[in-house]
């Protein structure tokens, strides 16, 4: 089931974006482009998916102002786990191209300050690109390696961490993954995780009165790169596994 699964092509999501959306007719409108919503459930009411074949997003007058972006259903579940509040300090800290930090941001009401960093400089393009559209204004890219994040800004309350990896949970958006050498991929990748995360720890509050939270999350089905970067993670830093969300 699993490998039969990874061959079937996943259907085109989209998050409404609640800080453009004030328009009462604008749910008629998703309606007729061929777009249905999927929850009721508290954030995941954000989610639709897109019915219609051949939609053409680009000319899309909703999509380019900004009511509604592309965005994966399964990344929903990292923000949400997060769990950001108003007036917060959270960090994403590899955010292109910008659909994690902004859904932040709309879950915060553009309140606090989202810092969305990305050590690609070529990335920052359509980071930046995405926060204009979507209308975010609590938000300041940076371009700093996350590895040592740590030592340019510390204190965040939230930090969430979508770490690069194999992508061996995602084979059906890329059949290229396949083809990789999975095994020297793991080592190049596993190493990179624990010292982005190790960051990601250093970068959080460390208050008895309010303590900070990571969310660790990746594209990979693979222990190595999941459960084994968090059991190091809580072998070097005083941290502990708690409930999401």
């Amino acid at each position: 089931e699993f490998f039969k699964s990874n061959e079937t092509p996943r259907p085109l999501t989209i998050r409404i974006n609640s800080i453009r959306n004030g328009e009462e007719n604008f749910q008629n409108n998703l309606r007729n482009m061929g777009i249905q919503k999927i929850f009721e459930e508290k954030l995941l009411n954000f989610a639709g998916i897109i019915k219609r074949k051949n939609i053409r997003l680009g000319k899309n007058p909703e999509f380019l102002a900004g009511y509604f972006t592309l965005q994966g259903l399964s990344s929903f579940f990292s923000v949400i786990a997060l769990d950001p509040q108003k007036g917060e300090r959270i960090l994403e800290i590899a955010a292109a191209p910008g659909g994690k930090a902004t859904f932040i941001s709309q879950i915060m009401e553009n309140t606090g300050i989202c810092i969305a960093n990305d050590k690609n400089k070529s990335r920052l393009n359509s980071l930046v690109s995405t926060i204009h559209r979507l209308g975010i204004e609590n938000s300041i890219v940076t371009n700093f390696d996350g590895s040592f994040f740590h030592y340019k800004m510390k204190g965040f309350d939230r930090v969430l961490l979508d770490a690069p990896c194999t992508g061996t949970g995602i084979i059906s958006h890329d059949e290229r993954i396949k083809l990789h050498k999975i095994n020297s991929a793991i080592l190049i990748n596993t190493t990179l995780q624990k010292r982005l995360l190790i960051s990601a720890i250093d970068s959080c509050k460390i208050n008895q009165e309010k303590k900070g939270y990571i969310v660790y999350s990746t594209c990979s089905i693979l222990i190595e790169e999941n459960e084994s970067i968090i059991q190091y993670a809580v072998e070097k830093r005083n941290v502990k596994i708690v409930k999401t969300g």
